[in-house]
C-alpha cells in the first residue's frame, strides 16, 4: 500500500498522464468493448473520478482509483475529475479524455487536458493555503460538435471570489484529417481578421440598438476608455464550428462586454466569409 500511495503522490503532484489512470482506461476498454456502428472519434467506456483532495486524502484517493465505475454503454467521454471542498472553498475540475485513431494526436490533447486540470487545482491549493475567504474554481467542458467528420470541445472555467469570472478554451479536430483547427489555417490570408471585426462591430451595434439590457464594449462607445475598447479579432481568436458547419467566435466575460452578460458567442454568417476561405470543407 505504501508503495502504491507514492505514485499517486506523484499524480497529484506533476502533469504527466498517470499510470494507474492508462491501466483503468485499458481494463475499461476490455470489459465494456461494444461494436463501432459509425466512423466517429472513438470514445473509452466509462466516466472516471479521480478525487483529489489535500496531502491527508490518499487514502481516499486510491479507493476512487481502484473503484472505477463501469456503466454498460459508452459515454461521449472520459473525465477525470480533482474535487476539494473547504469552509467557503471549494474545487471542482472536470478534465476530458478523449480516444482517437491518430494515437499521438490523442496523447497530445489528453496531456494537455490533464495538465489544465492539474494547474487549476494547483492554483486553488496555492489561494487557499491558510486564507480565508469565499474561493472557488469550477471547471467543466462542453461538447459543442461531434459528427463524422469534427469534434469542437470547450473546457469552461469559472472562479468566484467577491464575485464570478468565466473563461473558454475551444479545440475543434478534423476527425479525418486528424488535425486540431485554427482559425488562420480556415483562411487565404488575414484579410479574414478585418472582415469579421468589421461584422463583429456592427452587430454589437445592432443588438443595442434592438435591445438595452446588452451592452458591448464596442469601438466608438461612449463612457469606455479607448484601451477597452473593441476594435478587431485577434488572429487566434478563440473559436468553435457547429454541427451545421458555421463558424462560432467566443469571447471570455468582461473581455468585451461587462460581466453579467457572461461568455458572450457571434455566429459569422457564412456569406460574409466565403470569399476569405481557403475551401468549403469547415465553414459552408
Amino acid at each position: 500500500m505504501s508503495n502504491k500511495l507514492d505514485d499517486l503522490k506523484q499524480v497529484y503532484q506533476q502533469p504527466p498522464v498517470p499510470k494507474e489512470l492508462d491501466e483503468m482506461i485499458a481494463r475499461v476498454e476490455r470489459r465494456t468493448r461494444p461494436s463501432r456502428t459509425k466512423q466517429s472519434v472513438l470514445i473509452t467506456a466509462a466516466a472516471i473520478t479521480l478525487f483529489i483532495g489535500g496531502l491527508n486524502s490518499n487514502a481516499s484517493f486510491a479507493d476512487a482509483m481502484a473503484k472505477v465505475p463501469v456503466f454498460g454503454q459508452l459515454t461521449e467521454i472520459v473525465t477525470i475529475d480533482w474535487k476539494e471542498t473547504k469552509t467557503q472553498q471549494s474545487a471542482d475540475i472536470k478534465a476530458p479524455q478523449v480516444t482517437l485513431p491518430d494515437k499521438a494526436l490523442e496523447q497530445q490533447l489528453n496531456e494537455k487536458y490533464i495538465a489544465e486540470g492539474q494547474a487549476l487545482y494547483e492554483k486553488f491549493k496555492q489561494e487557499t493555503h491558510g486564507q480565508e475567504g469565499v474561493f472557488a474554481i469550477d471547471s467543466r467542458y462542453d461538447i459543442k460538435t461531434d459528427t463524422d467528420d469534427l469534434l469542437s470541445i470547450g473546457r469552461i472555467v469559472t472562479e468566484t471570489r467577491a464575485s464570478a469570472s468565466e473563461s473558454v478554451q475551444y479545440d475543434t479536430i478534423d476527425k479525418k484529417q486528424q488535425l486540431v483547427l485554427t482559425l488562420p489555417s480556415l483562411f487565404k490570408n488575414d484579410r479574414y481578421i478585418t472582415t469579421i471585426s468589421d461584422y463583429l462591430k456592427e452587430e454589437m451595434r445592432r443588438q443595442m440598438k434592438a435591445d438595452e439590457e446588452k451592452v458591448y464594449f464596442v469601438e466608438g462607445t461612449p463612457d469606455v476608455p479607448e484601451s477597452e475598447q473593441f476594435k478587431r479579432i485577434s488572429a487566434q481568436q478563440n473559436f468553435y464550428i457547429t454541427t451545421d458547419h458555421k463558424l462560432v467566435l467566443s469571447f471570455d466575460e468582461y473581455s468585451i462586454a461587462p460581466g453579467y452578460m457572461g461568455i458572450v458567442e457571434f455566429k459569422i454568417p457564412t456569406s460574409i466569409l466565403k470569399d476569405d476561405l481557403v475551401s468549403s470543407s469547415y465553414i459552408r
